[in-house]
């Protein structure tokens, strides 16, 4: 079996990488401000920490469309 690495399979590969570290960004922000929120010590930092995670999903959603 041979492996073809050519330009298509790089950038698509680039691509699906890209695609779940914005998810793994996103999980990690929700988990923070979720954890922030019940903790009410972090302040205003937590909702702008959620403003960034709602926002990097939807950017998955739309790339991934």
């Amino acid at each position: 079996m041979v492996l073809v690495i050519d330009e298509t399979n790089i950038i698509k590969l680039k691509n699906i990488i890209m695609r779940s570290l914005l998810y793994l960004i996103a999980v990690i922000l929700i988990i923070g401000w979720a954890f922030g929120f019940f903790y009410y010590s972090a302040g205003g930092i937590i909702h702008v920490l959620l403003v960034i995670a709602i926002i990097s999903l939807i950017l998955g959603v739309i790339r991934r469309a």
